[in-house]
This record gives C-alpha cells, structure tokens and sequence, in this order.
C-alpha cells in the first residue's frame, strides 16, 4: 500500500512539473505565432531595360509583433526597411517611391514599389523580417509575361532567389507546386495555434474511427474554406479569424472536461458568464467592430454546450471538427489572395498548398501519437490526470489568443 502511495505521489508531482512547462510554454508560444508577409513582383520590358512593379502585405497585427508597438510616423519607417530590405543582381533604380496603405479592418499593411532596372533580374534576395523572426516566412510571386509566372518561398534558411534556372512555363508550374508544398508543411509546423487544435481533436478522439472521421472533417471544412479564400469569393476578416481559431482551441478543451465532469455545468455557466462579460466589456472599452460576431459566437457556443452535455454520438465531432475546419481554412488560405495566381497554374498551386498542409498534418498526428504510447510505456502518464491538465491548458492558450487577437 505505502509503494502504491508513492508511486501515486510521484505521478501527481510529476504532473504538477509538466503543467508549469505547459504554462512556461504558454508564454513563450504567445509570443512566437506564425508569421508570414507575401510579395507580388510583375515584369514590364522595356528595351534592355526593365519596369519592376512591387507590393508586398503582412498582417498589421503580424506586423506590429515584429516591429513593437505601431505608433506615431511609423509607416515611412517600415516601409523604407521594407523595400530595402530587398536586393537583386542587377542595378535598378526607385522609379516610384515606396507608397504604403494601412487597413485596420483588413488587418493589412501594404507597400508599393517600383524600381527600374538596367538588365533582366536573375537574382533576388530579401533579409525581411528573418532578424526578427526565424520562423517568418514570405512568398513571392515573380510575373514575367502575361501567362508565366513563378511563386517562390523565401525562409531565414533561403534568403535568394535564382531566377535564371526557370526558363520554361513547365519549370515554372513544377517549382512553384514544389514550394506551396513546402509552405504547407511551414504553415503547420510553425503553426502552433493549428498544432494545438490537433492536440485537442486527438485527446477527445482516442479511439481509431473517432479520431479518423474528426480528422476527415477537418480536413474536408478547411479545403473548402482555403478554396473559397484562394480563389478571392470569400475574403474573410482576418483578425476575428484568428481570434475565433484561437477559440475553437479553447472550446475542444472545455468540451473534454465537460464531458469528462460529473458537475458539467459549473463548466457551461462558467463559460456562459465569461463569454457575455467579454460582449459587454468589449462594447464598452472598445469599438464594437466585431460585436455581430462575437453575439452569433454567444449564441453558437450556448447551443454547442447543450449538445456537448447530451449528445455522444460519433458523428457528433465530425460535425464540429467541420464546422472548425471552415475557420482554420480561412486562417491557412486567407492571405494566399494577396499574391495571385495564374489561371493556368491555379488548381496545381492550391492543391500543392493543400498536400503540404495534410502533409504536416499527419507528421504532426503522428508524433502525438507517439509521444503518447511513449509517456504510457513509461507509465508516467496517467490519464485520469494527464488529459484534464492537457484540457485545462487548451482552454487557457486558447483564451489567450482569443482575446488578444480581437482586441
């Protein structure tokens, strides 16, 4: 009996340890979010010479973690570092100065440019934003004529660009499909808010079947989203998307724990209660932009908790796995209309992205798995403490970046 207390004691020390690093990582993770800037460069001959036309766009809220607070005469600022941020092999000149527009309602900061150059440009390079950020990563659309064009994706580990090596329409496509490949296995890995959703699908999906129908809805609701905002016929808001992926984390971990409680509705009225002091203190204190929102995910989150206490059905977490799919695929793809796409590329560029991002979807369900069996062989796991913790976390991360996002 006095062995079986031991081990018991060392269990919950154990956990005790592991949920402070959670909540050191917590911290750490707030601070490090995906970042991601795009640029669009199109090609305008003229004799030897050459007329280059640049935009380039990042999150504001992105933008504003990379360069402090944004306050007073900051926009020429960032943007004469934004546009010499960028070098090419060749001499070029500033026909036009750097023009910047910002859009707090779209979340973006946009920055136009235009350089001529004395030659054709077989080289580009770009230091932005890698100081700051190792993680950052910007993609690049290179236009060259009315049906060629390139994207090419740009790391604090790829920082040049050799254009000379694609001469043909056929190298062009299989690059670019090689690089959204590449950014959607980037998007994931670097993507913590996305990796703590899986977490959560696969701790309220433990047996095969579940977690493989939550897996498939997901998968099937942000396609579709990422489609709709590739495609520029839905241009979501980017700030209350991210806020609402930030939620949906939340709400996977407060479902585990409602159905794991015995007392579920300290959980729901708990919830109830925070969500419509936020609605108030957020009409109040704030501008009230996102108040139509934040009313309809009141009313979502009341019926979700309803059916959460007394549905346990299979097809229950496809559903909800789905229904976030729909705001994650807005969150994957709704910068990707930024850059543009050439028609004839399109579908091979959306579905490279897609592939990169099921990709590091599965890498990433499968190094939870394994860490899982790993931490039962070692019987250090417990799940009966374990996964109300790994719960309680996702609530509070999610929180967290629900509501520093939307405000």
């Amino acid at each position: 009996m006095r062995s079986i207390a031991i081990q018991r004691f060392k269990s919950k020390i154990s956990l005790i340890i592991f949920a402070l690093l959670l909540l050191a990582l917590s911290l750490d993770l707030s601070s490090h979010q995906r970042s991601e800037s795009y640029s669009k460069w199109v090609v305008e001959k003229q004799g030897n010479e050459s007329l280059i036309s640049i935009a380039f766009t990042i999150r504001l809220s992105n933008l504003n973690r990379l360069e402090g607070p944004l306050i007073g005469e900051w926009q020429k600022r960032v943007s004469d570092k934004i546009s010499s941020s960028f070098s090419t092999n060749t001499e070029c000149s500033v026909e036009e100065k750097p023009i910047s527009v910002t859009s707090k309602e779209d979340d973006i900061f946009r920055v136009s440019w235009t350089l001529l150059c004395s030659s054709e440009l077989e080289k580009i390079n770009t230091a932005i934003f890698f100081n700051q950020d190792p993680t950052h990563s910007h993609i690049a659309r290179y236009i060259y004529s009315s049906n060629l064009s390139i994207e090419k994706l740009f790391t604090s580990q790829t920082r040049t660009w050799n254009l000379k090596d694609i001469k043909s329409e056929k190298n062009a496509v299989n690059s670019s499909f090689k690089e959204y490949v590449l950014l959607g296995i980037k998007h994931i890995s670097t993507g913590y808010d996305h990796l703590a959703f899986l977490l959560g699908l696969l701790l309220l999906n433990q047996g095969i079947r579940r977690l493989l129908l939550a897996v498939t809805g997901f998968t099937l609701g942000h396609s579709l989203t990422l489609s709709l905002a590739v495609l520029d016929l839905v241009r979501p808001v980017g700030s209350f998307v991210e806020a609402l992926i930030g939620y949906s984390i939340a709400l996977l971990g407060l479902e585990l724990l409602i159905r794991r409680s015995k007392d579920s509705s300290v959980y729901i009225y708990s919830a109830a209660s925070f969500l419509a002091l936020f609605f108030l203190l957020y009409l109040v204190f704030f501008d009230g932009s996102f108040a139509l929102g934040l009313f309809g995910l009141f009313l979502f989150s009341i019926c979700y908790f309803i059916l959460v206490k007394d549905d346990r059905s299979i097809f229950f977490s496809l559903i909800i796995a789905s229904i976030f799919g729909l705001i994650h695929g807005f969150g994957f793809g709704g910068f990707l209309f930024e850059v543009g796409f050439s028609e004839d590329n399109l579908l091979k560029t959306l579905f490279g992205f897609n592939l990169g991002v099921e990709v590091g979807q599965i890498m990433a369900i499968i190094l939870f798995l394994t860490l899982f069996y790993v931490l039962g062989k070692l019987k250090i796991m417990n799940q009966g403490y374990f996964n109300p913790i790994l719960a309680t976390f996702l609530v509070s991360l999610g929180t967290y970046w629900f509501v520093y996002r939307i405000i």
